[in-house]
């Protein structure tokens, strides 16, 4: 698994950012986003005051997958590493 922080633009000023894995390079990524394919992201991760945590830590009622309507992606970013590797390491 790879995992990628994209931004969407859901009418927000701000927009939102998701954390998460997937299977797909980038470039396989960025290819379902062109021919409008829903990204799947799986282990979905969020940040809240400088730490990483795992989904389940904030809400332990949903799996932590999301699919996102590519028509709202602003932005795709992979990570070197597993960011919870990477923010244990800083």
């Amino acid at each position: 698994m790879k995992w990628y922080k994209i931004s969407t633009n859901d009418g927000t000023a701000d927009g939102y950012t998701y954390v998460g894995a997937s299977e797909y390079s980038l470039e396989e990524l960025v290819q379902q986003v062109r021919e409008d394919v829903m990204i799947k992201l799986d282990d979905l991760l969020y940040k809240d005051e400088g730490k990483v945590y795992k989904w389940e830590h904030w809400d332990a009622s949903l799996i932590p997958t999301v699919y996102i309507h590519p028509r709202t992606v602003c932005s795709i970013m992979q990570f070197k590493d597993d960011p919870l590797v990477i923010a244990n390491n800083s």
